[in-house]
């Protein structure tokens, strides 16, 4: 073998994958800025669901204050998947 292959081998004798010389690049404030912009439409449309809601079955607060806690619930869990999802 040549030393050109061999650099590319660990010491297992498996090839190593080569980096690309592209680096990805990091998230930008744009795409975070997004996030919350998001997140305010869960919330927002999560209470006026509640207040439609009330409003069609006479429940009130309790249709409000579930949608908004099932929204908010959502919106949270949304943000820490967008922010951990691994890019390929």
């Amino acid at each position: 073998m040549s030393e050109k292959n061999q650099e590319h081998r660990d010491s297992s004798g498996f090839q190593k994958e080569e980096k690309k010389e592209e680096e990805e690049k990091d998230a930008s404030h744009w795409q975070f800025a997004g996030l919350g912009m998001e997140f305010g439409i869960i919330v927002i449309g999560s209470v006026y669901l509640g207040n439609y809601l009330d409003g069609k079955f006479h429940s009130s607060p309790f249709g409000l204050l579930g949608a908004c806690l099932l929204g908010f619930s959502y919106g949270i869990y949304y943000i820490i998947y967008r922010t951990t999802l691994k890019k390929k």
